[in-house]
């Protein structure tokens, strides 16, 4: 297995990440080791040598939901140095009371 962090232009990534942006609040991401040196760019992930990798896009440190797939524990084993950061649950307001009438 490689994992290439590969820089590239934030005005690039931004185009290429396209309605996923801005990363909403909910959305788990996975924050890269700074490092690492890159924070806006590619991060391409090849399990087999001879095949193409996967490439996921990397912007000001994080990785966001994509259509690359889940960003989750297992993409974060495979980005040495990288951190999954889960969003904590939202508040639920409590719900009223039942009225009979």
């Amino acid at each position: 297995m490689t994992t290439t962090l590969l820089p590239l232009p934030r005005e690039d990534v931004v185009a290429a990440l396209g309605d996923a942006l801005p990363i909403p609040a909910t959305a788990s991401v996975l924050r890269v080791d700074p490092a690492a040196g890159v924070t806006d760019g590619a991060v391409i992930i090849s399990l087999d040598p001879s095949r193409p990798g996967a490439l996921w896009w990397l912007i000001d440190g994080v990785v966001p939901p994509q259509a690359a797939g889940p960003v989750d524990e297992g993409l974060a084993d495979l980005i040495p140095g990288s951190v999954l950061e889960v969003p904590p649950p939202p508040d639920r307001e409590p719900e009223p009371p039942y009225t009979i009438h």
